[in-house]
């Protein structure tokens, strides 16, 4: 995708003639134009089979997914900030290191995912399934829409919930050692008897959390 945008606007900038230190209106706007199908294209794409693709380091602010298969599909560092991903199949997805502040997976399925160091701050989840799904090292500060929500069996060394709310959230099965709670609300010991941590462990006030096994 972005070869083709690249290739059109070389071509456009080969067509101005003469050249000068500005473009000119002519060729802003057939720029403009471009940009915006160019855009509106990669936007806009619900229901679509992308199952496995890659967009490593891509572009993708306020894209919309809705209910596309991205089952195996590589996100890694792309900025897909404000991302819509509502009821998408992200099983096997990888979005390390990526940008996701803001993004919206009311319903989205994420089994087995790899979310390690990766943005979800502020993220609306409700429903989302992360059974399995790595999410080490990952910001989730500020969840506020999480009902329903499965973190199930998670790998989640490090991660932050700073501020979020979990009541509700699913915690069966998963390792959070070194995860740090502070101040997150809704969050009860029912939940974190079913999960494990380690010392390293930030919990609020008045909860406490089994320690993991060894080799968990």
């Amino acid at each position: 995708m972005k070869s083709i945008l690249l290739t059109a606007l070389l071509a456009l900038v080969l067509q101005a003639a003469p050249l000068r230190a500005e473009p000119s209106p002519e060729v802003e706007t057939r720029v403009a134009g471009i940009l915006a199908m160019q855009f509106k294209s990669i936007i806009n794409c619900e229901r679509c089979d992308l199952r496995e693709a890659n967009f490593d380091g891509q572009f993708l602010r306020l894209a919309a997914f809705q209910k596309t298969d991205l089952r195996g599909a590589r996100f890694r560092r792309a900025d897909i900030t404000g991302i819509h991903l509502n009821r998408a199949k992200l099983d096997g997805a990888t979005f390390s290191g990526a940008n996701m502040a803001g993004a919206v997976l009311t319903g989205a399925s994420l089994r087995g995912a790899d979310l390690r160091n990766a943005r979800l701050d502020a993220v609306r989840m409700s429903g989302a399934d992360f059974t399995g799904a790595n999410l080490s090292g990952a910001n989730l500060r500020m969840l506020e829409y999480v009902e329903g929500t499965s973190f199930a069996d998670v790998t989640a060394h490090g991660t932050i919930f700073r501020h979020a709310y979990l009541g509700r959230v699913n915690l069966a099965g998963g390792d959070f050692s070194g995860a740090d709670f502070t101040r997150s609300k809704g969050l009860a010991n029912a939940q974190l008897a079913e999960a494990c941590g380690d010392e390293h462990t930030i919990l609020p006030p008045g909860l406490n959390i089994p320690f993991c096994k060894s080799g968990n």
